[in-house]
């Protein structure tokens, strides 16, 4: 039977209206970061007081000017969306339940960090939590989409524990390569460690050193502009290349090409020391402090255009004319995508949503209840250095005003110098922490800071005398002096420094010993009150010369090991404890 042409047709099944779902979806989204990472008493970094994770982040950056450049990176990670926006606006938000599992991830951490009172789990917190909202409530789709602007999200986080893990290692490369290219380029060099110097030219009478003396530090090591070029090179990648293996390599080239750029700022430093005299390219050395020079200060940017020109020619090579058009996609957003939030399944939308609500008022609650009271544990060793250490006679050697003023509040530092019937001479040093976490520097920024040079850097195995043993660290050590004939004479030294804790625990290095606190702190609830042990003997310039002149290191550290083993009992008998606190 023929249809009615005159009846009504059929009503159009009208889209559903989720507009109100995907508010509360970003409102929930927004305040729950707001709540955990803007407002909540976080952390106290080294100001005193708990302040949220961004407050103390934003604080730490621009205190220090090595990591300023983090400030530009979530402006930078915006304007990566918004030129991704047109894509984004044609994603459905079809939520994954796998979500869950970095916003549960992400929550633990930040509760970890909330009771070690530290921000370093946070920063991976902010990150887990991030993912955990795009993955959980967007779906996969928006996790492929954001991929790249979330990962580049990392570089917001000051790395400091990495300057010790990557600096260490680019100082004695950057000034091997810089000895080489001196030798090559007709200026004979030598090369210890760290320390690169002009080499001797007996015939003529020129000392080691005459012409320039560089060493190569933790700040031209390439670590401080490192992170600027890994930054630099992840988003020149993502912005002038379109093959992922080719972004890769960038990627990892930006490591050699900061040591390249670093080799060129050694090379300027070397030619105008010889070419200016050493106060105009290094500058002027008053007292304990390195005044650096203008010509100094300029040669740092032969870093970065060393740098970026390497960058733009390694694009060039792996992709030519086709950056052009990589980067011209990236200019002009596509036409078209829906103008509203399409939510395909808005029951589990709104069951992913109540999730993560609950998750995030679970997570707060738990910080609420957490006990958080930072109570120091009885320091493990005593200040009441002994006067006799088997041969050796002490005396105690006052701390300069100087030194008083490097330490932190409430670290306390005793000093004893030893000699034996062998006129070896020893000095033993106990720095015991305040009642404030990380209050300990490490000797490997302090004895630079004093002129020594750190050759090298192991671990050691100390000996006690009751047969049972510990871990710590030997630093050879050097250092230019000039005699009252006016020569230069390098000095050597044997430096071996551990960690003692409050119940016996001993750590052979700064970051294990900051590991054990932050670990003990939370499964333990064991705030340690640290102290570190550091045993020095100097070599003299006499002992050096010679056919044994190879094994008085050797021997040197020997004797060392043998001393710190025999100290480390008298120092934390239990009988003892009682006079540091």
């Amino acid at each position: 039977m023929p249809a009615d042409s005159s009846s009504p047709a059929p009503a159009a099944t009208p889209k559903p209206d989720s507009s109100l779902l995907w508010k509360a979806s970003v409102g929930v989204m927004g305040l729950g970061f707001i709540l955990l990472f803007v407002v909540w008493p976080y952390q106290e970094w080294e100001f005193g007081y708990r302040m949220s994770v961004l407050h103390g982040w934003y604080l730490w950056v621009t205190k220090y000017a090595d990591w300023m450049f983090c400030l530009f990176v979530p402006v930078i990670t915006g304007g990566l969306v918004w030129m991704r926006r047109s894509n984004l606006r044609g994603l459905p938000w079809r939520g994954h339940w796998l979500g869950v599992l970095p916003l549960a991830l992400g929550l633990f951490l930040y509760w970890v960090g909330f009771k070690a009172n530290t921000g370093y789990p946070a920063f991976l917190s902010i990150q887990l939590v991030l993912a955990g909202f795009i993955l959980l409530l967007g779906g996969r789709e928006w996790m492929r989409a954001l991929f790249f602007p979330w990962l580049f999200l990392f570089f917001t986080w000051p790395m400091q524990p990495l300057e010790d893990s990557v600096a260490s290692p680019l100082r004695p490369r950057t000034a091997a390569m810089t000895a080489k290219m001196l030798s090559l380029l007709g200026v004979p060099a030598i090369n210890e460690g760290s320390a690169l110097q002009s080499a001797p030219d007996t015939a003529r009478g020129i000392e080691t050193g005459a012409a320039f003396s560089l060493d190569v530090d933790a700040k031209c090591s390439g670590i401080n502009s490192l992170f600027v070029l890994m930054m630099i090179s992840a988003l020149l990648g993502y912005l002038a290349l379109k093959a992922p293996r080719s972004r890769l390599i960038l990627f990892i080239c930006a490591v050699p090409l900061a040591v390249a750029g670093n080799v060129a700022r050694l090379l300027m430093l070397a030619f105008g020391s010889m070419w200016f005299g050493s106060d105009f390219a290094i500058g002027k050395r008053i007292g304990e402090h390195q005044e650096m020079s203008f010509f100094h200060t300029m040669a740092g940017f032969a870093v970065f255009g060393v740098a970026l020109a390497g960058m733009f020619a390694i694009c060039y090579v792996l992709e030519g004319r086709e950056m052009k058009k990589n980067l011209a996609r990236h200019q002009s957003p596509r036409a078209g995508g829906s103008a509203w939030v399409v939510i395909p399944l808005p029951r589990r939308t709104l069951a992913q949503l109540i999730s993560v609500f609950m998750l995030l008022a679970a997570t707060l609650g738990i910080c609420a209840g957490t006990d958080i009271r930072y109570l120091v544990s009885r320091a493990g060793v005593t200040l009441d250095l002994p006067l006799s250490v088997d041969d050796y006679q002490g005396r105690m050697v006052g701390v300069t005003a100087e030194e008083k003023k490097g330490l932190d509040e409430g670290v306390k530092l005793e000093r004893c110098s030893y000699l034996n019937q062998k006129n070896r001479l020893v000095t033993a040093s106990v720095v015991l922490s305040g009642h404030l976490k990380r209050s300990l520097h490490r000797p490997e920024v302090c004895l630079p800071s004093q002129g020594w040079s750190i050759v090298e850097s192991v671990p050691v195995t100390i000996n006690k005398p009751d047969g049972t043993s510990f871990a710590a660290t030997y630093l050879r050590l050097a250092i230019d002096r000039m005699d009252e004939n006016g020569r230069r004479l390098r000095q050597r030294g044997v430096n071996i420094y551990w960690y003692v804790g409050s119940d016996d625990t001993t750590c052979a290095s700064h970051y294990e010993h900051v590991a054990a606190t932050y670990v003990d702190a939370i499964f333990r609830n064991l705030n340690h009150r640290w102290a570190m042990v550091s045993v020095f003997m100097p070599i003299p310039p006499s002992e050096l010369e010679g056919s044994e002149g190879m094994f008085a290191e050797f021997t040197a550290l020997e004797d060392t090991r043998e001393f710190a083993g025999k100290l480390q009992p008298l120092i934390t008998a239990p009988d003892k404890l009682a006079t540091s606190e």
